[in-house]
């Protein structure tokens, strides 16, 4: 019991060093940017790079450009303002008007 009680802090450092690292932090972002991209329902979707938060917080942003699916809206082009949650993995999606950034690569 006493060596668990040794190890228990580097094993929390090892496991926040492997989620910092940039493989992680890659396949993070590419998770948010597909969910993002998905939940927008919109055409052609291009996501932004993340606006990271706080840790407290447990938020990213990131801002979806593509065209509207609808007919009716004859290809017009869209802007949705994506909030993906860390924790929950929940997104909430809105549109965001006169809002621009640069495509994520």
């Amino acid at each position: 019991m006493r060596r668990l009680l040794v190890l228990l802090p580097f094993l929390a450092l090892s496991a926040t060093a492997n989620a910092s690292s940039p493989d992680a932090w890659a396949a993070f972002t590419l998770a948010v940017a597909e969910k993002c991209a998905a939940s927008s329902g919109l055409k052609h979707a291009h996501v932004s790079e993340l606006v990271q938060f706080d840790d407290t917080l447990n938020k990213v942003v990131t801002l979806v450009t593509g065209v509207f699916p609808q007919r009716t809206l004859k290809g017009a082009k869209g802007k949705m303002l994506c909030v993906y949650d860390k924790r929950t993995k929940q997104v909430w999606i809105d549109e965001a008007k006169g809002w621009s950034a640069p495509d994520l690569h």
